[in-house]
């Protein structure tokens, strides 16, 4: 592929509200600022947000994770999230510590998981393909630190 045909929908980035339109997506590039930087000790809930057609097995790096729920999400001009439905039943393989899960196409999934170690690290899809054109983030638990990038990282 050439530079910049990545499609900006496979990207991960970050959710912002939009007057009128209720979400909209950010799609960021493995270059762009950190977006995620708890501190040591936090517990975060993250929600992913799938606006595409495809199944997106995202793995968190570093820490593991609980799937606290799964709702249905409308998804207009395929950029706009406009409604989020009510919960879904968390399936048996899904309970319990999780260092991955499925991301299902218009749906958003909720995560909670502590951070305990300091550093950069990364999350991504587990699609080589979605990984190989930037379906993947830095995120930082704590400040930088001395040595490490401030945008971004090698690619694992």
């Amino acid at each position: 592929m050439e530079e910049g045909e990545a499609p900006a929908a496979a990207l991960l980035g970050v959710m912002r509200p939009h007057e009128g339109k209720g979400l909209e997506a950010h799609p960021l590039t493995w270059a762009d600022p950190v977006t995620e930087n708890p501190d040591v000790g936090d517990t975060e809930e993250w929600e992913i947000y799938n606006l595409t057609a495809d199944a997106h097995p995202v793995h968190v790096h570093e820490t593991p994770f609980q799937v606290l729920e799964r709702r249905e999400i409308t998804v207009e001009e395929a950029e706009y999230v406009t409604d989020v439905g009510g919960p879904l039943p968390v399936p048996p393989g899904d309970r319990g510590l999780k260092d991955t899960v499925i991301s299902y196409p218009g749906t958003m999934t909720r995560i909670r998981m502590t951070f305990r170690n300091p550093g950069q690290f990364v999350w991504h899809c587990h699609v080589l393909e979605h990984e190989d054109n930037e379906m993947m983030r830095p995120y930082r638990v704590g400040p930088e630190q001395k040595g490490q990038p401030a945008d971004g990282m090698p690619h694992h």
